[in-house]
């Protein structure tokens, strides 16, 4: 199952009695961390979506492309058919998240081993849609673009209070649909504690 938490998503697939949650093996986290994949389940996180409403979102991706990688998704349970309904003699189908709810618990059982194995294909998407921006002969000085880093030293409750307003200003902008006047950005979020001293 694909499970979300916040703006954040983690990995994670049921076993088969579905009392608990087992990791995914590396072969299906291969499959899923694909660039196209790891792109459908994050506009899903969102809310559930068509192939064409996500073509809307991933104008860059052929649409015979993205019916493969969502009919893959499918094919392995990670996204499921909510709605069904005829359209211009085809049918069209909408589609979300099998399960997308993550309890703190279950984020607490992932080990620091497990956290970085999830981390590292992350980071690498990341680089590689900078990537593809900078030598796209960018507009640097005019288009949305910047990376910065800040330390910070807070208490439990001011993590708390930094993360429910950070939320409370990225949700409304998440619920955007695109349009001509809108620029389609994406935002990194990464957390960072210092290491444990021995």
């Amino acid at each position: 199952m694909i499970l979300t938490t916040e703006l954040a998503f983690f990995i994670i697939i049921n076993n088969d009695n579905d009392e608990g949650w087992t990791k995914l093996d590396k072969q299906e986290l291969d499959f899923l961390l694909h660039p196209i994949r790891m792109r459908i389940i994050q506009h899903l996180t969102r809310r559930p979506a068509t192939v064409q409403q996500l073509k809307e979102w991933m104008a860059d991706i052929p649409q015979a492309t993205l019916y493969r990688h969502v009919n893959a998704l499918k094919d392995k349970a990670m996204i499921v058919v909510t709605e069904s309904h005829q359209k211009r003699g085809t049918t069209e189908k909408t589609y979300a998240l099998h399960k997308p709810v993550m309890t703190q618990e279950e984020v607490e059982k992932l080990t620091g081993e497990e956290h970085l194995q999830l981390l590292l294909p992350f980071l690498s998407n990341v680089t590689g849609q900078a990537s593809e921006y900078l030598l796209s002969n960018p507009t640097v000085a005019k288009d949305y673009f910047g990376y910065s880093q800040v330390d910070l030293h807070v208490t439990k409750d001011e993590f708390q209070e930094l993360q429910v307003k950070m939320n409370d200003l990225l949700q409304p902008l998440v619920a955007n649909e695109p349009s001509d006047d809108r620029k389609k950005i994406t935002l990194v979020q990464v957390v960072l504690p210092e290491p444990k001293k021995n």
